[in-house]
């Protein structure tokens, strides 16, 4: 049997005509929090008088215990229960960790003045439509019913001017609303107002005079869009003799697969225990896997695009109602589907059901898992994948993850993006009117005065491995052309170099299309029956952010530096751009973490992809 399984990222549990997954008491150390300790949670915060009547719930997950904890665990056996609570009050952000059997507050402490999560003491429309300033410069555009004016923050700082040092900033743009159905409304153009978020206070507001009017955009409701397309015939997937996958609680066994799924109001979905039963014997491959961050910036200097740099999710699980949305049977999964229902944390403390969270299926694959032609008989098999699925819907994206387990061992993680762009409002037409005018320098027309403007997606994942054990080493396979001697008629052939990182500066590894690396996690204490340690082989491409060194933009998202990062797996260090990167001024995340050059050779590591 092989020894190297492949996980490879791009882009980078019922049938529901039965019943659905309904939250349930928790019987495993990592199940996600159930709506009785959510309730929980609120009543012991609230007994402890730490918060105000006003204080808004932004987060609530599973303080997760002690990965040895876990590892010892037994079906069976007692485990610890603790909430993490992120909390906004009295424009701070706090965190409360509760003890869920023991009802007590083990603690409570202000952890950030500026940064924490946006909530709803943010919205800032009415602040900015009292402003005269901001009334007459809507009034200069022809619009006088305010009533129809919504206005929020597209863009916090920081980006260290003396303004925004020590504050919380947006810069806030306005739309209007009067004929939109289902989008975005009409964009406001040359009018961008800067907001202390904190002191419910306009700071500047900025105004380039009126543009042009392109009215609402983004509609996308039959009724405005008109008649679309006729379906194609149904394919129908049925599975006579059941599924092929079980579920006891929140694990899954399918085929060889063994795994653990929660969904996390802030990284959503989250495999625990991942690994692989090889001749009765359970081979772990991943300790957890998650999603860590998602970061959009935008590529225009003008304001407000010049500070638009979103880390989703740091700042809106609260906004999103936990970053996993609901999804649509047969549309968004297949209606033979399972789907998991979860639950987030309303800002008032109380637990909101999420219906439809996540799905699991199988499919047939769309190619054989294996071929070949012998001359006089072909050998051909089918293959079936199992698709684990969350839809993050974060605010003008839709966003597809899919964890798909193979037959062959392996794992891959699809990433798609869908929805609707954000736009801005320009005087030219077309790129024909538009002459190579500022207008579309850093953008494209999709509609006419309309350019959608260039962005980028930067996905981080953290894969905490444990191939067949906790100590583990990262090894690096160089494809290396070598010069052959003067009496060979080849005058070259290509080989593969292997090297081992030993810190975490050596662990910093970009792969590019002229200089291609394989990164494979191996333990160097299990050897295969081929003589080479056992491995699990992380396959992607090399994508790096082409910001300059000085950009604040990417100072403060440093790891888009590089395509992986290797670190020794710290409990606390669950967030590639720190804890709290929302409105952050000083860098922190993987960047800050890695300074300090800890080794990571034959020991627990974590990769951050």
């Amino acid at each position: 049997m092989p020894c190297t399984r492949i996980l490879s990222l791009v882009g980078a549990l019922l049938l529901f005509s039965g019943s659905m997954l309904a939250a349930q008491a928790p019987t495993h150390p990592l199940d996600g929090l159930s709506a009785a300790e959510h309730w929980t949670a609120y009543e012991v915060i609230r007994a402890s008088g730490e918060i105000s009547d006003d204080a808004n719930f932004l987060f609530a997950s599973l303080n997760e215990p002690p990965k040895a904890e876990v590892l010892a665990w037994s079906a069976g056996q007692s485990f610890r229960r603790e909430a993490y609570v992120h909390i906004e009050d009295e424009s701070a952000g706090y965190v409360a960790v509760v003890d869920l059997i023991a009802e007590e507050l083990l603690r409570y402490e202000m952890v950030t003045e500026t940064t924490y999560m946006w909530g709803p003491s943010d919205g800032v429309s009415a602040v900015v439509l009292r402003n005269d300033e901001v009334r007459a410069a809507l009034e200069d555009r022809g619009i006088t019913d305010f009533e129809m004016v919504g206005c929020g923050a597209q863009a916090y700082g920081n980006r260290g001017t003396e303004q925004e040092r020590g504050a919380r900033i947006g810069r806030v743009t306005c739309g209007h609303r009067v004929g939109s159905v289902n989008g975005l409304g009409e964009p406001i153009p040359g009018l961008v107002v800067v907001v202390d978020l904190q002191e419910n206070e306009v700071l500047e507001v900025i105004d380039d005079g009126p543009g042009p009017r392109i009215g609402p955009v983004a509609e996308h409701h039959p009724e405005v869009v008109g008649e679309t397309r006729d379906p194609l015939p149904p394919i129908v997937v049925t599975q006579p003799q059941g599924r092929g996958f079980t579920i006891d609680g929140w694990q899954v066994a399918w085929e060889s697969w063994r795994f653990h799924l929660r969904i996390d109001p802030r990284r959503g979905l989250v495999l625990s225990q991942v690994g692989h039963e090889d001749d009765g014997a359970f081979r772990s491959v991943l300790y957890q896997a998650s999603l860590s961050e998602l970061f959009v910036p935008y590529q225009d200097p003008s304001q407000p695009w010049s500070h638009q740099a979103y880390y989703d999710l740091a700042t809106y699980p609260s906004s999103f109602e936990g970053i996993a949305g609901t999804l649509e049977i047969g549309q968004d999964c297949p209606a033979h589907a399972h789907y998991i229902d979860s639950w987030v944390v309303r800002t008032n403390g109380s637990p909101q059901r999420v219906p439809r969270a996540a799905c699991l299926f199988e499919r047939p694959g769309a190619e054989p898992a294996w071929r070949h032609d012998g001359g006089d008989y072909i050998e051909s098999r089918a293959r079936t994948d199992l698709v684990l699925r969350m839809f993050v819907g974060a605010g003008n994206y839709d966003y597809l993850f899919d964890w798909v387990f193979k037959q062959d061992g392996g794992i891959r993680v699809n990433l798609a993006a869908t929805g609707i762009d954000q736009v801005k409002a320009v005087a030219p037409e077309n790129a024909v009117a538009d002459g190579g005018d500022e207008a579309s320098r850093y953008g494209r027309y999709v509609a006419p005065h309309t350019v959608a403007v260039n962005h980028s997606h930067f996905f981080n994942f953290r894969l905490d491995f444990d191939v067949d054990g906790t100590d583990n080493s990262l090894a690096v396979d160089r494809i290396v052309t070598e010069e052959q001697p003067a009496d060979n008629p080849r005058r070259s052939v290509w080989r593969v170099e292997t090297d081992v990182p030993t810190t975490e500066r050596q662990g910093m590894r970009t792969s590019t299309l002229t200089a291609p690396e394989h990164w494979r996690v191996v333990n160097p204490s299990r050897i295969g029956p081929q003589g080479y340690p056992s491995g699990y082989l992380l396959e992607g491409h090399g994508g790096k952010t082409m910001l300059l060194d000085n950009d604040p933009i990417r100072t403060l998202a440093g790891f888009t530096d590089h395509t992986i990062w290797t670190t020794p797996m710290r409990p606390e260090q669950m967030y590639a751009a720190g804890a709290w990167p929302t409105n952050l001024a000083e860098p922190d995340g993987l960047p800050a973490w890695t300074a300090a050059d800890r080794g990571i050779d034959d020991t627990d590591i974590v990769l951050w992809y």
